[in-house]
């Protein structure tokens, strides 16, 4: 059974490589290519293909976010994730947007393979480290037991830290939110920090559920 793949990710380079990577295989086709989130959401509409490839972290509109617009009208919609970073809260965050599987960039063929078909077929895949019972754990830890974030109206955000928040949710990189902002990575990085002494924020999950509850409330304000 063939599979059509659509690829998206902001590095041609990176696009190359997978590519290279599948070119000789009979049963897999990449029928098309995107950058960014925008482009994602506009080839698999025009292509529906029969599963997506595609990075986490664009610039525009991020890999998440676009799976989470498809998903409202294409709800079988199979995707596979690239990111530099596998850990519980990229895979919970994958889940959450409805990807089926998450990957390193630096997957080899046999893998890349592997993950593919495990997708394809409705399967799981977040690497050979996780399974069932761990993916399960991963859910249990960071769904079930939500942190608790009150947002208190006395303390101000300036426009930067505002931007900051709005950008995380997002799922932008700190460089990424750096060239947007036209500031240094190490200054987003300390805008980030004031941001979690202001509300009290102890973690990095603590301060992506924040960015969830303030742009939310944005929106709502709007």
């Amino acid at each position: 059974m063939s599979i059509r793949i659509l690829l998206c990710d902001d590095h041609a380079l990176m696009r190359s490589g997978i590519i290279s990577l599948l070119k000789d295989e009979p049963d897999i086709f990449i029928v098309g290519e995107a950058a960014d989130g925008n482009e994602l959401i506009k080839q698999y509409e025009l292509l529906l293909p029969d599963l997506v490839i595609t990075d986490i972290s664009m610039p525009g509109l991020s890999g998440t976010n676009a799976v989470k617009e498809l998903k409202v009208k294409y709800p079988d919609i199979k995707v596979l994730f690239l990111s530099a970073f596998n850990t519980g809260q990229y895979i919970y965050l994958v889940l959450k947007v409805g990807g089926l599987g998450l990957i390193g960039k630096e997957i080899t063929k046999g893998e890349l393979l592997f993950a593919i078909k495990e997708v394809q077929c409705g399967k799981k895949y977040f690497g050979v480290l996780y399974d069932d019972k761990k993916i399960n754990e991963i859910i249990e830890r960071y769904d079930h037991k939500p942190i608790t974030i009150e947002i208190d109206s006395n303390v101000k955000l300036t426009e930067t830290e505002e931007k900051i928040l709005i950008f995380i949710n997002e799922g932008l990189s700190t460089v990424q939110m750096a060239e947007k902002l036209f500031l240094s990575k190490r200054t987003v990085d300390s805008q980030r920090i004031k941001i979690m002494k202001k509300f009290g924020l102890k973690n990095t999950l603590a301060l992506l559920k924040f960015a969830v509850i303030f742009t939310g409330s944005k929106k709502d304000i709007g």
